[in-house]
Parts: structure tokens; sequence; C-alpha cells
């Protein structure tokens, strides 16, 4: 059974003159429009995303100044599916200045690369794993007592101030290494106790703890002390201990893999042996490692994102919780979470629709000296996608050129095959066996997110008269009913319709549009609980009522 709610929303004429491109006029809570339980590569939009993308990556290749180097590039691209846990779409591609890098003579899979700081999300992960959300508000100074003693007025930073939760959310203000711990591994003289002195004697606050998101290597080098402490393990056995085995990550590690029988993209560390610029391969550093020295491929990647969605080491709560931003930037489109870059993506609600919709991609990116990584989830769409890329530019231009390819691509596409399964399965008259007066319909409309409810009706009366006041019209004159798969009801307020905002197509800064997440469940709840068979919508139970109403029609009678 799908769970679904009834969203009420102010009709919103289209403004004649405005941008060709205009948010939907239905703003309900943030979340997906359509269920995605369904097999994505059955569906026309993504199998002509997977048609087109080659010729879209020779693009990168092919222009006057091309983006992508083709002979000193090289990458891997999985797209995976939550529904089927599986793979929806690979592409490698592999550089001819690099192919005496792979050791195994094949780029797939399997093959290992640098993540860089897609690092943090493991360690994080591992950490919560251990000791769930509740650590984030714990001061680092509970499991790192040596960081304490700082005090007002300074130049230092006061750890006591700086919790674990700011850390993970780049919120701590402590910023990056310095030069001799991120070298320490070339004089073998990496150690903790010593880098704990040196972030509590010698490191400069960049920012004040909690004013705003500013990346910080250094603190997920504390957060690795802190799962050190957490577990009395290296950092490296813990992230074995509490992440990689449980999720059975075979080749996800902090320390470089043996050769034997080894499948990486292994550039030669220093200059000029291979390639002519420098790789980090095999420059361990137990430090930094929490912070970018992660190893890994896109078959562990696909299962880490796997487990994410799926809640398989954290409880659901506790997942939602996790996924959620910590703090905004300077962009309108981006926020930070716990280390998550969260992408505030403005998508079109149905293929030949100008109506967009926001939907947010929780991503990670990474570099490392000669590789980079992308890891992505849209929980919206059940579609997700992890990117591994070597070269000389992997971890300056190749990396966002090719996330933004791939994001662009197959995100917009998955929004079109829930539509068109939801516009196959869904639609229809719907009524209670043992008394006709009880019926509904349930329509896709082009340019609209959800399920339209255009008409619902328990023993005569119409449902959506329960939720006008005196003096109000007939809610068909004001209102659009809709369905969204999110467990709650967002009823009107009926109140007209207030303009957007200037970058919403509107007019002024302030947004009194977008109402939704003040008035969900505010004057009543009515959840409705669908019964798909084989993918096919076949009854709407009204839960309030516990009225079930069966297809009677593929029709939408009106």
């Amino acid at each position: 059974m799908l769970r679904y709610a009834a969203f009420v929303l102010p009709l919103v004429p289209l403004a004649i003159g405005q941008s060709p491109i205009l948010p939907t006029d239905d703003c309900p809570i943030l979340g997906p429009s359509f269920p995605s339980d369904f097999d994505l590569t059955n569906s026309m939009a993504i199998k002509e995303a997977i048609a087109a993308f080659p010729s879209l990556i020779d693009t990168l290749f092919e222009g006057e100044i091309p983006p992508l180097n083709k002979s000193a590039t090289s990458f891997q691209i999985d797209v995976f599916s939550t529904q089927t846990n599986t793979s929806i779409y690979n592409y490698s591609h592999t550089g001819d200045i690099l192919a005496p890098a792979l050791t195994a003579g094949v780029l797939d899979d399997g093959t290992q690369f640098r993540i860089g700081s897609v690092s943090k999300l493991y360690t994080t992960y591992a950490m919560l794993n251990v000791a769930g959300l509740e650590i984030f508000d714990h001061p680092v100074t509970k499991y790192l007592p040596e960081l304490a003693g700082n005090t007002e007025p300074s130049d230092k930073i006061i750890w006591e101030e700086v919790t674990v939760g700011a850390l993970a959310s780049q919120q701590g203000g402590s910023g990056g290494f310095l030069l001799g711990t991120a070298t320490c591994f070339q004089t073998e003289t990496c150690d903790v106790q010593a880098f704990l002195a040196e972030m509590r004697d010698i490191k400069r606050p960049v920012i004040p703890a909690f004013q705003t998101a500013m990346y910080s290597d250094a603190g997920f080098g504390i957060l690795g002390r802190v799962l050190e402490r957490l577990t009395n393990q290296t950092y490296e056995d813990a992230l074995q201990t509490h992440l990689a085995e449980p999720l059975g990550l075979k080749f996800t590690r902090a320390t470089v893999p043996p050769t034997e029988g080894l499948n990486a993209l292994a550039i030669p560390p220093g200059e000029g042996e291979l390639q002519g610029f420098l790789s980090s391969w095999a420059q361990d550093n137990h430090i930094t490692a929490p912070s970018g020295g992660i190893y890994s491929n896109t078959h562990d990647m696909r299962l880490t994102g796997l487990s994410i969605l799926h809640n398989q080491l954290l409880c659901a709560n506790t997942t939602r919780e996790w996924m959620k931003p910590r703090s905004h930037t300077a962009s309108l489109t981006m926020s930070v979470g716990a280390p998550w870059e969260i992408y505030r993506l403005t998508i079109p609600v149905s293929p030949n629709s100008n109506r967009t919709r926001v939907s947010d991609l929780y991503t990670k990116l990474g570099g490392q000296v000669a590789y980079s990584a992308i890891f992505a989830l849209s929980p919206d769409h059940g579609i997700c996608y992890s990117i591994l890329i070597a070269g000389e530019t992997a971890a300056t231009t190749d990396r966002t050129y090719l996330r933004d390819l791939v994001g662009s691509t197959f995100i917009p596409a998955a929004e079109f095959a829930a539509f068109e399964n939801a516009l196959t399965n869904y639609p229809g008259t719907f009524a209670d066996p043992n008394n006709e007066a009880s019926n509904l319909t349930i329509a896709v409309d082009e340019g609209k997110p959800g399920l339209a409810l255009p008409s619902l009706f328990v023993d005569g009366v119409d449902w959506r008269s329960n939720i006008t006041q005196p003096g109000l019209q007939k809610p068909s004159d004001l209102f659009s009913s809709r369905l969204y798969p999110n467990g709650v009801e967002y009823p009107s307020e009926g109140a007209e319709p207030q303009p957007r905002t200037q970058v919403e197509g509107g007019e002024g800064l302030f947004e009194n549009g977008c109402t939704a997440w003040e008035t969900t469940g505010f004057f009543t709840t009515s959840d409705f609980e669908l019964e798909v068979v084989e993918g096919r919508l076949m009854s709407v139970r009204m839960m309030d009522s516990n009225v079930t109403m069966n297809r009677v029609s593929d029709e939408v009678l009106l």
C-alpha cells in the first residue's frame, strides 16, 4: 500500500508576460510529486536519457574549448535505483594517457579510485552508526579533552564551544589543515597528539562556530579522532568495523589497497613517472584520512547510497534528520548538511511543461591530487549516481562538468518517468461498492505536480466543503485538490493567491505564495491509502472515514 495525503491548494492563474520558465502554481511541502515504486528502466524517459547520454559526453570532449581532455581523463559513472537496488546505467571512459595506470587492464564498476572529500560522508556515517545523532550535540572536548583550555579573549579556537555536529556540518570554523600536517606522511611525522596540540595552540579560527558554513578539512581530521575515541580503534579499523563490514564494502578503505589482484586506476605518485602531473595514489596520511583519504569504487558507493536510503544501518527517523540542511550558503540553490552539499534543483514537473518545482539533491564532492568523486542521492525519485574521475584536472573542472551533466540528464528523466508512470496507472474513477454516493476521481495533469483529486464525495457530501470557511465560495471555485506521497495533509486557508518572489517569476523580495508548510495539518487530516497491484492503482481508502473505493472506470468522470 502507498500512503498519500490530500493537499488542497489555491488556484493561481498563469500570468501573461512572465518568464517562460515559471514555478508551478501549486506549492506543496517539499517532497516527491509522484511515487517512485516502479522499475525506472521500463520508462521511456529513462530509455531516452540513456540513449542520448553518449552524445552528451562527446560534446564535452569535442567543443572548441573542450571541458574534458579526452586523452588525459578517465572516469566511471554509475546511475542506480533504490527500487531495483541495481545500476540502471554505467558509462566508462579511459583516456589513452592513463590506460597504463589500470592495474587490471580495464575500467569498470570494480575499479578503485581515491574519493577525496566523499570520505567526509563515510566518516560521518560510521560515527552515526556508532553513536547516533545525539552525538552531534556533544562538544568535541567530551571526546578530546586535549583540545580544551582556550578562553576569551583569544585568537585560538575555543573548542568547548564547538560541537561534533558543528564540525560535521562545516560550521566549526576550523578551516584547513596546516601544511605540516597535510604533508606529514612525507617525513613520517604524522602524530595524533601533535595534531591535536596544533589545533589547540596554533590553529586560528576562520570564523566563529555556527556563524555560517565554511569548508573545513581540519574539522574532519578532528572527527576522525572522535571516531577513534568512540570505538577504541584506529580510524582505518573503525571504518572497516562500523561501515565497510556491515555494508559489505569490500573495496572501501583508508589505506592504499594491496597490489595482489588489484583492480584500480593507480596513477603512480610523483611527477613525470607516467603522465607528467602529480598524483596522490598511495600518499596515505592517517591524520587527514577522515577528511579525504579513502579509496573506493562505484560498486561500493552504490551499496553505500542504497544503505542510506533504505535505512540499513540507521533508523528511518535518524536518516531523515541526518539528510536535512544545517546551514545556508550565499546561494539560493545550495544548502549544507552534515556533510551534505544540498542542491535545490528546479525541474519541470512534466515532459512538455514550462512549470517547475523544487527538488533537493543530496551530494558530496571530493577531490584529491589527480582524483575526484561525486556522490549524489535523490530521495524524491529513488535515483542516485556516483562518478569517479582521474586525471590532471579531475579535482578542478572535470568533476563539476560531469556532476552537472549526469544530474541534468537523469534527475529530470526520473521526474518524467514518475509522471509517465502515474499517467499510465493512476487516473480513473473509484467508488464504494456498497455505496455509490461515496466516490472520487483521480487525474494526472500536464504541468502540475501530484495526483489531481477533482472530485471526492463521501455519502454524497463533497469532502472539500469540510475545509471551507463561512462566506467562502464553493471549493471548486477556489481550490485545486492534489495528492502527494508525503503522509500529511495540506488544507489551504482559502485565501486569494499571493505573488511569488521575483526570483520565481513574480515581483518583490518576499515569498507569499508558498504557504503549504505553514498550513499543513492546521485544520484536519485525511490520509489516503492507495492499493497498487502490478503497478496499477486499483483502490483508494479514505482513512478518516474508513471508506474504500474501488476502480470502476479508467475514465476521469467529472
